[in-house]
């Protein structure tokens, strides 16, 4: 995802600025106080989401795993998602899991474990769509462009960087169309089932939950981007770091990684 807005450099220098002012939680620190406070943005299905006042989803399993690993109660902030990436980047939570694509560019304000999921930006479409019968990458972006399509995302994220083009990310944009922003998938995929919009971009495994509930909308085939998931941390905190690499590679090693993943695409 997911995901930092128009003035990258200067909220860039500001939370570098604030990272260096906050006190970072080690894992000793972290298990003295008992608890393992996470930010996240729980309207990304199958990685977080809620089902009444209960947070579910990968990312949240995967928290409460390493929260049982280290011996501590979770507690989980559940914020938008820019908020969720400078709560980890200031030391105001101990770590951000929101389906989180690491690069270079987050990596001036974040630290980053190792990834634990990989994933890809796809496109939805209307069935009834001038898009709909498209398989080719490279025909469907320019008909999106020939047509002046208004391609939804959700704000923050790698869909947005993909449509509006990003340096940092070295996108270049699509030409010609109109991005539209949303504060999650969830509403653009509403506007895009009530036609307020002509596409929207967004990961891929949230893309199939969101087709999964609106019938009147489609994946389409084309793979835009293959990208990394990883979980975020205070910018220098490389204790935390270390232990989480360990219980990824441990989770990993032991089957209880893909028991999360399972649950949920089985669901």
């Amino acid at each position: 995802m997911k995901k930092i807005l128009g003035c990258l450099s200067i909220m860039g220098a500001a939370l570098a600025l604030a990272s260096c002012s906050s006190k970072a939680h080690t894992v000793e620190d972290i298990k003295k106080s008992g608890k393992l406070v996470i930010s996240t943005e729980a309207t990304f299905a199958p990685f977080e989401s809620k089902i009444g006042d209960d947070f579910v989803g990968i990312d949240i399993d995967l928290a409460k795993e390493y929260a049982k690993y280290l011996g501590v109660e979770l507690v989980i902030k559940d914020q938008d998602f820019d908020a969720a990436l400078i709560s980890a980047s200031t030391g105001k939570v101990d770590l951000a899991i929101a389906g989180i694509t690491k690069n270079s560019k987050r990596e001036e304000t974040l630290g980053f474990s190792d990834a634990y999921y990989k994933a890809s930006q796809v496109v939805i479409v209307k069935n009834d769509s001038i898009y709909a019968n498209i398989t080719d990458t490279d025909t469907l972006l320019s008909e999106l462009s020939n047509n002046k399509a208004k391609i939804g995302f959700q704000r923050g994220t790698t869909g947005e960087y993909y449509v509006s083009g990003d340096a940092d990310w070295d996108f270049d944009g699509i030409e010609s169309t109109t991005p539209v922003s949303y504060d999650n998938g969830a509403m653009a995929c509403k506007a895009l089932s009530n036609g307020q919009i002509d596409a929207v971009i967004i990961d891929k495994a949230p893309a199939d939950m969101f087709v999964k509930s609106n019938t009147d909308l489609k994946v389409l085939d084309p793979i835009l981007t293959e990208e990394e998931y990883a979980i975020a941390c205070a910018k220098g905190n490389d204790d935390l770091i270390n232990s989480l690499n360990e219980f990824i590679k441990t989770i990993k090693e032991n089957g209880v990684f893909e028991q999360i993943i399972s649950k949920y695409y089985e669901e």
